[in-house]
């Protein structure tokens, strides 16, 4: 087992700064280019936010009778608008006593800290984007169970043009021994934002969150991507939308897809084969699904 020297110590510091991003962009999941296109990272920059710049729709050509205004049958002005993301600073505390790496050794402590950092700052981050999503993907109905109070779950499809993110700083740790307590206290901070871009490329879809009680299922997708269709929400490159659910929802859906094709085991089709081999589904009714815990209660 490794000893707590200066010189040990101060590995481990390092080692946690270097690792500290790397383990961030695996537990995070919003900052991603599948889910949300427009993504900028502006660190060194001035400024508490940043404007993603949007234009109107556009009007459709008319038809024109010889001699006749083309601007009274349609006339489409350019009218440019913004969406702001505004930072927020996003923290979390970790305290490490020296009995603990004299008992625990280095590699668990670092790996542990690591972790905690990481996954909490990742947390903190998706739990952000998901509120912003809820608030501004306001355009369709609900396509799911309509419930309003704590006991349902706000689950999302969307295009991936639908929420912007920025970041002003990327994950960072700041250390130092306090030897009053004999303890190296480390504290990890992040700073970004999202906002909607258009409430019309999103869908909220309720659900109950007690695994095994969810009625929304997958018409409740098939509808709202209907409803992203009809206003026009770009898919991503392959073709699909992005839906977020939760795992009551998740099993709601395997549930119903399981038994595709008939009530027993024998008569499963291909589709209801896969969701009870597999226990998930990548892609249903055009939407690639990605399960998260960080999403917002309906309340």
């Amino acid at each position: 087992m490794a000893g707590t020297t200066s010189t040990s110590v101060q590995q481990l510091y390092a080692d946690i700064v270097a690792d500290l991003v790397p383990y961030y962009m695996d537990a995070v999941l919003l900052p991603n280019q599948q889910i949300i296109q427009n993504s900028l990272s502006v660190a060194g920059s001035s400024g508490s936010q940043v404007r993603f710049p949007l234009t109107n729709t556009y009007t459709d050509a008319g038809t024109v009778s010889e001699g006749a205004s083309i601007k009274a049958v349609a006339q489409s002005n350019l009218v440019p608008t913004a969406a702001n993301v505004t930072f927020s600073k996003r923290g979390v505390a970790t305290d490490v006593s020296e009995e603990s790496l004299e008992d625990g050794g280095l590699d668990l402590v670092r790996n542990a800290v690591i972790q905690r950092l990481s996954g909490g700052l990742a947390q903190a981050t998706d739990v952000a984007g998901l509120a912003v999503a809820k608030a501004g993907f306001t355009t369709h109905t609900d396509t799911g169970e309509g419930g309003s109070n704590a006991d349902f779950t706000t689950n999302f499809i969307m295009s991936p043009e639908a929420l912007a993110y920025a970041a002003k700083r990327e994950p960072v740790v700041k250390m130092w021994y306090n030897p009053d307590k004999d303890v190296h206290e480390m504290r990890g901070s992040v700073r970004n934002g999202f906002a909607t871009l258009r409430a019309g490329f999103g869908q909220k879809i309720t659900a109950h969150s007690t695994i095994g009680t969810a009625a929304a299922n997958v018409v409740a997708i098939a509808k709202g991507v209907a409803n992203l269709r009809s206003s026009n929400a770009p898919t991503g490159v392959d073709g699909t939308y992005i839906g977020i659910i939760d795992p009551a929802f998740e099993f709601a859906i395997n549930d119903q897809i399981a038994l595709a094709g008939g009530t027993t085991i024998a008569s499963l089709s291909d589709l209801g084969n896969n969701a009870l081999r597999d226990a998930s589904l990548a892609l249903v009714a055009g939407t690639r699904l990605f399960r998260s815990n960080n999403l917002p209660d309906a309340s």
